[in-house]
């Protein structure tokens, strides 16, 4: 039979729907598996004023369920026995014994569904994660916001139970749209319910909702040679307002077009959810797009949003202005006003250090001048313009162009999918940035527990390896640390004494789990054996020990490899003594080794870790030579000893590359 279900409350905030649709249904999926209710997979909907669950199939009664419980150890007092009988239910004749323990096996029949529905519902209510939740008379629960109805249909007909929880009881009929077609709809399938609700204007899938949006925002821009900046997160949240969506086009007043296009974006988005609109150059265009959940009325409706919109932009024209009256250099005494954390200073003394581990003096400038628009009425407006300011107003006042382009650079990357700064001023200050937050935090003994990292340090740690990569070539990383170490001394700051190697394990755990998302874990345990020195140099080593052993060769070389650890196990091994060879196998192999060892050092000093490997693979036929004629263990004690010495010479030479011990078989 079919379940239709459906919360009709006051409006869930936009920014809270996605995730409800998520948690609601892997609620009640909780629910019928652990009720063994076998249905069909379930679908959730969500729009503004209604979360709505939809089975197509579900049965109509739960499984009957054998419940196991264990009892006293069979010799136990009658009385512990005594009470497990009555716990149980039932007579010492029904019990079993297993493994030394008395048990109870009980079968609990199914439940008709609709018996089951109240508790279901009650614990998808109770349990439902809000970030924020309410109360309202009437109620036993919080939730989002007050809830007004429940709709429950099974099998076409009505369940009808209190919902306590609520402070209601469900019933079999919802409500249209608030404003359009606000009348009772009754409820019999779900077909007929999306389809009574399609007709009272409300567009119940989300995803359909936020399609039509993008797609009149589209269309009415090509029709005057406009383009839509359609920005995701945007479009999630006006999607999230709407019932029904109506899309219209707006007029900035021309006044307002000399703000920087960031300033008029982020002003219409934050504060109005509209659209920014390019015209046929790539320009900012004197328009916006905007959403309604009602039909558009031209003559009264849009000039309100554009009333509304004008009010936005005086303020912003206001600030922008205001911020460029007072020079970039000008605001730096400020920064000592702006805590960084109580014991690490404040933001002027970041500053100081920034410029301080500058490796000339384009970074330096940078350095100095990159948190400055902290301070300007624009950033404090809108915080997410941080360094986008920065570079504007910088340019404005004549800082050259790549100084200034590094002010909003540095920034980057903010996130897994955020692109790397390709200029180095830009790229150096990021690194920079990042390095003294984990030696600062660090320093301090503020490191990331279980989930929580308010700092953001494990961003830091990922920016920086993303950094390092980024560059391509070898970097140390010890360097850049001790360099930041450094800059805080010299400031008097007091740090734990073992912070570089605190922050470099840090650093190693977080690359050690960047290079599980492209390799076995084996191969990056084998190349991060040792302290991390260079990012970029170990990633390109365990990418080429992965090559290796992706094919026959490098797989034979770690059997071989394996087979000499299992030897060598527990034995010392010394120098090899050349005048001991007695066949001309153990003679190759000793020089295959002397010959290839220094020439793999040589490889990998200049980083030329595919040629590295490439000797390595080269041993392969004299290390299967060798085992295929020579008895390690022979007789004879000197003879074994120096054959022992010339694996314990083949496992130091693979060794140099990568710890080959690490590598499962």
């Amino acid at each position: 039979m079919e379940l239709c279900t459906e919360i009709f409350m006051e409006e869930i905030p936009a920014r809270m729907q996605r995730q409800a649709k998520i948690d609601f249904l892997q609620l009640f999926v909780n629910e019928f598996e652990s009720l063994k209710l076998n249905c069909s997979t379930p679908e959730v909907f969500v729009g503004p004023r209604r979360l709505a669950l939809h089975v197509a199939s579900i049965a109509a009664a739960s499984e009957t369920i054998l419940e196991e419980k264990r009892g006293p150890k069979i010799g136990a007092p009658d009385a512990a026995l005594q009470g497990f009988l009555k716990s149980s239910g039932l007579s010492e004749n029904e019990l079993t014994q297993e493994n030394g323990y008395w048990f109870a096996k009980i079968n609990i029949p199914g439940k008709p569904l609709q018996e089951l529905l109240p508790s279901i519902l009650d614990k998808v209510l109770r349990n439902m994660p809000w970030p924020t939740s309410m109360r309202w008379p009437g109620a036993s629960h919080t939730w989002v916001r007050p809830i007004r109805n429940i709709c429950c249909v099974l099998g076409g007909n009505p369940v009808v139970f209190d919902v306590p929880t609520a402070g209601l009881k469900t019933n079999n009929h919802t409500f249209g749209h608030r404003f359009l077609n606000p009348a009772q709809i009754t409820v019999t399938s779900f077909a007929q319910y999306r389809k009574s609700l399609a007709e009272a204007n409300v567009m119940l899938d989300f995803q359909e909702r936020r399609s039509v949006i993008e797609a009149e925002l589209h269309k009415i821009c090509q029709a005057s040679q406009l383009t839509v900046v359609v920005d995701e997160t945007l479009l999630d949240e006006v999607t999230g307002l709407v019932e029904y969506p109506f899309v219209g086009l707006g007029n900035i007043d021309a006044k307002f077009m000399h703000l920087p296009g960031a300033v008029l974006s982020t002003s219409m988005r934050v504060h109005q959810k509209y659209f920014t609109i390019l015209n046929s150059k790539g320009d900012y265009a004197p328009f916006f797009g905007f959403v309604a959940n009602v039909p558009i009325n031209a003559d009264c409706m849009t000039a309100g949003y554009e009333r509304v919109l004008r009010a936005r932009l005086s303020d912003a024209a206001f600030f922008y202005e205001q911020d460029l009256k007072i020079p970039f250099e000008a605001r730096l005494d400020n920064l000592k006003n702006i805590i960084f954390h109580a014991d690490l200073g404040s933001v002027y003394q970041k500053v100081q250090r920034l410029e301080f581990c500058a490796p000339n003096p384009s970074v330096q400038q940078a350095a100095r001048l990159c948190k400055s628009d902290l301070l300007t009425n624009m950033v404090g407006e809108f915080p997410d313009l941080q360094g986008i300011m920065g570079e504007i107003y910088a340019k404005v006042q004549g800082t050259p162009s790549e100084i200034a382009a590094a002010l909003k650079g540095y920034y980057q990357p903010q996130g897994a999918n955020d692109a790397c700064p390709n200029d180095d001023i830009s790229w150096t200050l990021s690194l920079l940035d990042k390095v003294d937050n984990l030696i600062g935090f660090f320093g301090i003994g503020m490191k990331p527990s279980g989930s929580k990292d308010p700092y953001g340090l494990r961003r830091s740690a990922l920016g920086i390896i993303r950094l390092m990569l980024h560059k391509n070539g070898s970097n140390s990383l010890r360097g850049w640390l001790e360099k930041s170490l450094q800059s805080y001394q010299q400031q008097g700051v007091t740090l734990k004494s073992d912070v570089v190697e605190a922050v470099t394990v840090f650093i190693t755990e977080r690359l050690s789990a960047f290079l599980k998302a492209e390799m076995p874990a084996d191969h990056v345990y084998a190349v991060l054996d040792k302290p991390l020195e260079d990012v970029w140099s170990t990633v390109e080593r365990a990418r080429a020990l992965k090559d290796l052993l992706q094919n026959e060769v490098g797989a034979s070389l770690l059997s071989a490899y394996r087979r000499v650890v299992g030897i060598l196990k527990g034995i010392q091994v010394g120098e090899v003594n050349q005048q001991l060879f007695v066949a001309d196998v153990e003679r190759t192999l000793c020089s295959a080794l002397v010959q290839a060892a220094p020439k793999i050092d040589e490889h990998l000093k200049i980083f030329a870790f595919k040629e590295a490997m490439t000797l390595i693979a080269n041993l392969k036929p004299v290390i299967d030579n060798f085992f295929d004629h020579v008895k390690v263990m022979d007789d004879d004690l000197q003879i074994q000893q120096n054959r022992l010495n010339l694996l314990g010479m083949l496992q130091s030479t693979l060794n140099t590359f990568a710890n080959f011990s690490k590598l499962e078989g």
